[in-house]
């Protein structure tokens, strides 16, 4: 039977027709539906060794294929006149747009205001330089038997780098601070790579550098290459014509009878003979400054050697730049013969070039990137041709003393071609009011203060602060009893000693500079009651102090036409009673600072209306920094003054 249905499979076909009813939940379709078929071997079978099928058959009438235009029916395309015009249409636009973007691109590009241009300039070029002559900035000594007591130290640096900070200082000169021989300022130096006792030890210089670092603070120290204390070791072994050292030094035959006068007419800076016996060695040695300091040999590479070796080791410690200190003298006419007039043949000698290229090499080692440029400095006493000598040698900025020859008899013409001659100079210029070997400028009349202030602030150039300018110290009153200089010891010239007496930082006995019991090495200026740093703004004063002043020009100086713009317009008006110079840097505002130069406190009124139509107060030296000031027509309106040394800064 089972055969029989098995040869018959179209009886069988209709058989199961029969039985074909639809189950629970099933779709029917038909021959026209679309059907989709998953099939999916996963599952179990009905025993564990069948194979198991799953048929998912979806039944959604909504889905439709297509395939798109066959060759054939895209070929019926292709040549109509209606479509081809299309694609031309639709090709030309395409190219037309693609050019129209490109021409717009470039009128944008041509027409557009450029961005204004920032001079590449660096740090020592936009920053405040504030010098300190460490025995006078703060001593931290507690016990007055301690070494050191009464003598500012490295401690007292790092104890103000806060106040420095604030005040918007961001580079540090320190004066001398390596071991010495203990004569006054620390240039009879006996090792240039050690620090001395009195100021700390390496480890507290290295506080110093890391905690400057972290803010950002650069540090300059002085570099002394011209010559040594009498009590270094090589001065010594070259007294004792010990190897080497025979010549580290400049040495000559004495003259006269016995053989213990100079060999030439050479005059040292205080225009006595530059020449010293030396009853060891029987010859005479060359000395520019005083006979404790004698001049190392430049010449021989020896000594060379030593000086470069010196740079890179304070260099090594994270250094930021030098102070050239006699970098005048460095060289000598080696005929050493007589001069005709003083200095032809010890001063600015050709071949200091030749040092000074040699070790800005050595700097520009380690100026490795931008932000980390390293500055030589030097001090000359006039501007004059040959400085320029000197900055195409490496050194990057000269400080000019202008400032420090200022004084009341000078009316607004007479600054005013001051000013010219040494912004004609055409090199990048630093300005000082003062510094340890000038007066204070805290000594001239006090309604000069906020003029100088301004002027060494706001001119184009760097801005050397000798430490106790932003309170405008006075000089220090010394008794003959006190005289610590030995310049003027054994000269009988005015002492430094005012110029370098100790910082005053608060009210108290020793205004703060040291312990009560502890006695200063030089008097503290007992004038100083009314100049201490912290007072007069603590009080809240109606009149901003020198202190307050100093910060507001220094935050006013930060604005580009002061980092880099030029000074467009600079002359005396109204009868040489005011001053003015204007500062103007394209793209950016401009700037004019005003100021009254009249001998006496009267009223004047001056328009400014050739130099803009409106302009807006900023600064003025009773009120300080002004915000919110309503712009002034000065067209209809004249900029008044009233009182001697008042000055003015417009924005415009």
């Amino acid at each position: 039977m089972e055969n029989e249905n098995m040869n018959n499979p179209q009886e069988e076909k209709e058989k199961l027709k029969d039985l074909d009813e639809p189950a629970p939940g099933e779709v029917e379709v038909n021959e026209n539906d679309e059907i989709k078929v998953k099939f999916l071997n996963g599952g179990k079978g009905a025993s564990p060794g069948d194979p198991h099928v799953v048929v998912d058959v979806s039944s959604d009438n909504s889905y439709v294929s297509f395939t798109g235009l066959g060759k054939e029916e895209l070929m019926k395309y292709a040549d109509d006149p209606f479509w081809v015009r299309i694609r031309y249409i639709l090709f030309a636009l395409f190219w037309i747009g693609w050019l129209a973007m490109l021409v717009a691109a470039i009128v944008i590009i041509v027409l557009a205001p450029r961005c204004p241009e920032r001079p590449d300039l660096k740090w020592y070029q936009t920053e405040v330089i504030y010098q300190i002559f460490p025995k006078s900035f703060q001593d931290t000594t507690v016990d007055k038997n301690e070494i050191g007591a009464g003598v500012g130290d490295l401690q007292g640096i790092i104890n103000h780098v806060p106040d420095l900070e604030d005040l918007g200082v961001k580079a540090l000169w320190i004066n001398s601070i390596y071991q010495s021989g203990g004569l006054y300022d620390g240039n009879d130096v006996q090792d240039h790579k050690a620090i001395d006792p009195i100021f700390g030890s390496q480890d507290t210089f290295d506080t110093l550098r890391k905690i400057t670092k972290k803010k950002v603070m650069r540090l300059i120290l002085d570099f002394i290459p011209n010559h040594t204390g009498k009590n270094h070791s090589w001065f010594i072994s070259s007294k004792a014509k010990e190897g080497k050292y025979d010549e580290y030094y400049i040495w000559a035959d004495c003259k006269g009878a016995d053989k213990r006068q100079p060999p030439n007419n050479w005059l040292n800076l205080y225009g006595k003979p530059a020449w010293t016996h030396d009853p060891t060695r029987k010859q005479c040695y060359y000395h520019k400054g005083l006979p404790d300091y004698p001049d190392l040999n430049l010449r021989n590479p020896d000594v060379q050697a030593e000086m470069n070796g010196i740079l890179e080791h304070w260099l090594s410690k994270g250094v930021d730049g030098f102070n050239v200190v006699g970098a005048q003298y460095l060289m000598e006419n080696e005929n050493m013969t007589d001069e005709a007039t003083n200095g032809e043949f010890t001063v600015d000698n050709t071949d200091n070039m030749g040092l000074i290229k040699s070790w800005r090499e050595i700097l520009n080692r380690y100026s490795d990137k931008p932000g980390r440029e390293k500055v030589l400095i030097m001090n000359v006493e006039d501007l004059k041709n040959s400085t320029g000598l000197y900055y195409d040698a490496g050194i990057n900025v000269v400080p000019s003393k202008t400032l420090t020859k200022f004084g009341s008899t000078c009316d607004a013409q007479c600054l005013s071609s001051k000013l010219a001659n040494d912004v004609n100079v055409g090199k990048w210029l630093g300005w000082m009011l003062d510094n340890d070997e000038t007066p204070r400028f805290g000594s001239v009349e006090k309604y000069l203060y906020k003029v100088l202030q301004t002027l060494h602030l706001l001119f184009p150039g760097t801005a050397f602060v000798y430490y106790g300018d932003e309170i405008a110290m006075k000089n220090g009153n010394i008794s003959s009893l006190d005289v610590r200089d030995p310049v003027s010891k054994l000269y009988s010239v005015s002492t430094r000693d005012a110029y370098r007496t100790p910082m005053m930082w608060t009210i108290g006995n020793n205004f703060g500079f040291c312990a009560d019991d502890i006695v200063p090495w030089l008097p503290v200026n007992m004038d100083g009651l009314s100049v201490q740093a912290k007072t007069a703004y603590k009080l809240g004063s109606t009149t901003p102090s020198m202190h307050d002043s100093f910060k507001d020009l220094v935050a006013l100086r930060r604005r580009e036409a002061f980092q880099w713009g030029t000074v467009e317009k600079q002359e005396a008006v109204h009868n040489n009673e005011i001053f003015y110079f204007t500062r103007n840097a394209k793209g950016f505002p401009s700037y004019l600072v005003a100021i009254n130069m009249a001998a006496v406190n009267k009223e004047i009124a001056y328009s400014f209306s050739h130099l803009a139509d409106k302009m807006t107060a900023v600064y003025h030296s009773e009120e300080g920094m002004l915000s919110g000031s309503p712009s002034v027509d000065t067209k209809s309106k004249s900029i008044g003054f009233s009182k001697r040394g008042e000055v003015y800064v417009f924005e415009y």
